[in-house]
């Protein structure tokens, strides 16, 4: 053991004395170091001017998967041309669309002919929804996806004169009403029906859904705002709607960030009131505002500065990020109360230079400690295949690290600053020279004169700090080496973890689309509408490449065996199935005689009415068929888990065919966080323990210490994760983010503590717990304080993704602090390395300061 402690302060004296001279440096040339950063953030900062933000729904899936490849094959195996053969099953995205879910006022039946005048004036209003481009006038009717020339319009079918005469009647055949040639399923349509003798009887809403062609799509996002704007204005006296469009939750994900500015204005006004109330301790001369201010601006800066930096490097602005600048808020903070701990805790009788050197010898190895470990831990987080966890990562760890250069330079600065005015006995605020408290009251000074304009420098450590810093560890201290209080926190704990394992092990996965959105936005409503009346049912293509003859039995039997298959999963309907192969062998166009037959009787069904349902699926190249495709339905599919499992057993069924094919749905795109945000999230939290671990080894190398932090880590991680799910979070590429957070705050506070006790002179463990609580108890209290505080305002926030962060963010700063001010010490003071010291002390009067050699065993 003592050769790991001798190595200690080898790596601390290395360290330490590199920090000290560095400080000595800052502290003999505080402006340049000011104005220096100033100019390299504002340059910096420049950058925002590049700033692009993503608002696709696409940042929450992962880049390059497998459905994402097979999106761009499918474009290449198909050509459709909505403007002319629209057809749902053959998009190989979601589409372009407007989507109007009605409901009577009264909750009533819909299956009522007196509200179908209704239902036709709300149809006509968004048909006639015109934009203007280039002096040309476009409606609906201009732009809509068709087929047989018509506009099609999900659900218009109830619209015609045959649904509207069966309705007065009584006779909607149900399940399933033919109207023209073509058979529409009631339930697509009507939600929550309710039937009697094969007739419709009851529903509770009606979706129409208004298509719109890829022809054109900037005139088609024209059109779906101006739908937007056009029907938030129209009311009805006998009817509720819910609406939206193809492009809704990418619009109100930038309505997200736009929201929340007000609430970053105001956590910043609550940090500045925090810092100063606590740092406002002390007389007129040394009391410490001014330096509170420094730090709050120097975390603004550093905020501005990330920013500008990655986005002029290209990385797209996450809606997520919105959350960093509260985050970043708490973490600069955290380190201004670490070097104003470091700074209270050496003489005041030395000269400036040398306090400020001792103070970067001591706090300035803790911060870069705790800065490296979450800079670490963004960077791994870079690594993932979510470009939002991915552009956050980049955002946030650039924000750190630049926080930290500007806290070891500018606040550094600041600081040295601010003790030259203290040592020259000058007013906080005016700095002007004033007289000692003693002395105003000889000349016969009033109180009022005395309270405001009376000071003198702080001869120790009690004297500058406030009431915040001093009491709370005090009170701690007493606590965690009260013996009787060690055996209950031992036993509270205990039973905090096994409730936390509970939580952990019962931590689902799941992402809601709606909860990418404020609570007060119309498509969480239209959402939330719409996921509860309607199955969540998909079509799954299943598309065959090149190089089969279709003339064959074989392939058939092979084709056939791969339906039967499909549709024995326990998620796909067993009565649907949609070929173009089937259907033109029981036409009368059928001719497999020879090839050449075989696609020129083709040909001629496609041509037909009831050929053009598989016009998109087949794709002919002269004499060949170069691709075709199958479609297959799904049940309702209700949870993110359920839509993830079955498209990877579908994969697997369709993997085992013989036949060239692969199956896909643009939903897919989607699902793919769902298989693989468990091992994604495991991998980038495997990478930042075992990358942390090795920072703390290189800078704290010593086994006992190591180990502790390690559990300490891995407890907090354990507890933040367990709440997560009995507060109602879920595992998504949303919380992945928090969780990649967590790391480096866990780390954190366990490290303050350690170190602490480390440097800690002390002849027994208890002795060194409590210098330990002493000089870092106050700071991560502190900063627990300013971190919550900075993350605060998102409590109000109507945005899941900021509340969730707020959630998190929560939890791990109470649980950081419980464990890390309470267990830890307890620990440490039952198994806690002890040193029986014969140390040169540093010359400073603080009988606590680090030792520059020893000669000490350990015990």
């Amino acid at each position: 053991m003592s050769c790991f402690y001798d190595l200690h302060l080898k790596v601390e004296a290395f360290f330490g004395g590199a920090f000290e001279k560095y400080g000595k440096f800052v502290a003999r040339h505080p402006w340049k170091a000011i104005i220096f950063v100033v100019i390299v953030d504002i340059g910096f900062g420049i950058g925002l001017i590049n700033l692009t933000q993503d608002t696709s729904l696409e940042q929450y899936a992962p880049t390059d998967s497998t459905s994402m490849k097979q999106r761009e094959l499918v474009k290449s195996m198909f050509t459709v041309d909505t403007s002319t053969n629209y057809y749902a099953q053959s998009l190989v995205n979601l589409g372009s669309s407007a989507v109007v879910i009605i409901q009577k006022k009264n909750g009533g039946n819909m299956i009522d002919s007196a509200i179908w005048s209704d239902l036709t004036t709300l149809r006509d209003y968004v048909i006639d929804t015109t934009i203007s481009s280039s002096g040309t006038s476009y409606n609906f009717t201009h732009l809509c996806a068709k087929r047989f020339s018509s506009c099609v319009i999900d659900g218009n079918y109830i619209l015609d004169s045959d649904f509207t005469t069966a309705l007065a009647g009584g006779t909607v055949s149900y399940p399933q009403f033919t109207t023209s040639g073509e058979t529409f399923t009631i339930d697509n349509t009507f939600a929550e029906t309710g039937s009697s003798g094969g007739y419709l009887t009851s529903a509770t809403a009606v979706k129409l859904k208004f298509n719109l062609a890829n022809t054109n799509s900037k005139l088609a996002d024209a059109w779906e705002d101006a739908f937007l704007d056009r029907i938030k204005t129209y009311s009805s006296s006998n009817l509720n709607f819910e609406f939206a469009h193809s492009r809704s939750t990418d619009e109100e994900l930038n309505a997200n960030v736009a929201g929340d500015i007000a609430f970053f204005s105001i956590t910043f006004t609550l940090m500045i009131t925090f810092s100063g109330f606590v740092l406002f301790g002390g007389n007129c001369v040394s009391n410490r505002y001014n330096i509170a201010m420094a730090g709050v601006l120097s975390t603004g800066m550093a905020i501005v500065a990330a920013l500008g930096f990655i986005s002029a490097v290209g990385v797209l602005f996450a809606s997520i990020v919105g959350t960093m600048p509260f985050l970043i808020l708490g973490i600069g903070v955290d380190d201004m109360f670490i070097l104003l701990s470091g700074l209270a805790a050496t003489s005041p009788e030395l000269d400036t230079e040398t306090r400020i050197g001792l103070t970067m010898k001591s706090s300035g190895v803790a911060i870069t400690i705790t800065s490296l470990t979450d800079v670490i831990a963004f960077c791994a987080g870079a690594s993932s295949v979510f470009p939002a966890v991915r552009n956050f990562s980049w955002f946030t760890g650039a924000a750190i690290l630049f926080c930290y250069l500007n806290y070891i330079t500018f606040y550094l600065g600041c600081m040295t600053i601010n003790e030259d005015r203290i040592k020259q006995n000058r007013h906080y605020f005016t700095c002007q020279k004033i007289k000692s408290k003693d002395a105003m009251q000889k000349s016969g000074q009033s109180k009022a004169d005395i309270f405001c304009c009376s000071g003198s420098p702080h001869k120790d450590r009690n004297e500058v700090e406030g009431p915040i810093e001093k009491y709370p560890k005090k009170f701690v201290t007493k606590v965690v080496l009260f013996t009787p209080a060690k055996i209950i926190i031992l036993l509270l704990f205990a039973g905090f973890v096994a409730v936390s394992i509970y939580g952990a092990v019962h931590f689902e996965q799941d992402f809601n689309r709606k909860d990418l959105v404020t609570t007060d936005s119309y498509f969480y409503t239209y959402y939330d509408t719409e996921t509860k009346l309607y199955d969540q049912s998909l079509i799954i293509s299943l598309n065959v490449q090149a190089g089969i003859d279709y003339l064959s039995g074989t392939t058939l039997d092979m084709i056939n065996s791969l339906r039967d298959n499909v549709r024995n999963d326990t998620d796909i309907d067993d009565t649907f199935f949609l070929s173009w192969l089937h259907a033109y062998i029981d036409s009368a166009s059928y001719d497999d005689s020879s090839l050449s037959n075989f696609i020129s009787g083709l040909q001629t069904f496609l041509g037909t009415t009831a050929g053009n349902l598989y016009i998109n699926d087949v794709t002919i190249d002269d004499t060949s068929i170069t691709a075709s495709r199958f479609h297959v339905l799904t049940e309702n599919l209700a949870s993110s888990t359920q839509q993830g499992n079955m498209m990877t057993r579908i994969r697997d069924i369709v993997g085992s065919s013989s036949l060239p094919v692969f199956a896909y749905a643009p939903g897919f795109i989607f699902f793919e966080q769902y298989v693989v945000i468990l091992s994604q999230t495991m991998q980038t939290l495997g990478i930042c323990v075992a990358v942390v671990f090795i920072v703390i080894t290189i800078f704290l190398p010593l086994p006992v210490m190591i180990l502790l932090i390690t559990i300490t880590v891995v407890l907090i991680m354990t507890s933040v994760i367990g709440f997560m799910h009995l507060w109602g979070l879920t595992l998504s590429s949303i919380t992945m983010i928090h969780i990649i957070m967590c790391i480096g705050f866990c780390v954190d506070f366990a490290t303050h503590v350690c170190h602490a006790y480390v440097q800690a002179k002390g002849k027994t463990r208890n002795e060194r717990v409590a210098i330990a609580i002493d000089h870092a108890g106050g700071p991560i209290l502190n900063g627990a304080l300013s971190t919550i505080i900075g993350v605060l305002m998102l409590a109000f926030s109507k945005s899941f993704i900021f509340f969730s962060f707020f959630k998190v963010m929560f939890m791990v700063m109470v649980f950081g602090l419980l464990y890390s001010v309470f267990l830890l010490p307890v620990v440490l003071s039952f198994i806690g390395p002890h040193y029986n010291h014969e140390m040169k002390i540093a010359k400073v009067k603080d009988d606590r300061a680090l030792p520059e050699k020893s000669d000490e065993t350990i015990t």
